[in-house]
């Protein structure tokens, strides 16, 4: 029988280390931390798992009403503030671009820019 690739006779050899490490009188201790150790990493994948099943079955009640037509509707007074939009629906505002490298640090090997006299990661000066 073999668990984690170790046979019989490894396995016997490792609990006799661990029973001369630890002694007798400590071994049951050290099989209940040991046990609730590992019920709590249990516990904590389970309510992960569970936490994740809920964002899908959102998400996925959420799609299902996307796929559904676009109806008119009138404009009332006393209608409720719209929700917010959210981040990935916005429109992606373009990033300002970076000065050009004019070649990397010898000593960091950071980009540097073109006009620097000094590198801005580790300070070595530019040849």
């Amino acid at each position: 029988m073999r668990i984690f690739g170790m046979g019989m006779p490894e396995m016997i050899i490792i609990l006799l280390v661990i029973l001369i490490i630890f002694g007798p009188k400590n071994l049951p201790k050290l099989g209940s931390a040991l046990g609730k150790a590992v019920k709590g990493v249990r516990e904590g994948v389970d309510s992960v798992n569970t936490e994740l099943e809920a964002a899908k079955a959102t998400a996925n009640k959420d799609d299902s009403s996307a796929d559904a037509p676009v109806t008119a509707t009138a404009v009332v007074e006393d209608a409720p503030a719209p929700e917010p939009v959210p981040v990935a629906a916005a429109v992606a505002t373009p990033v300002a671009e970076e000065a050009p490298a004019a070649g990397f640090c010898a000593q960091c090997g950071a980009a540097l820019e073109a006009d620097a006299k000094f590198c801005k990661k580790c300070g070595t000066p530019v040849n």
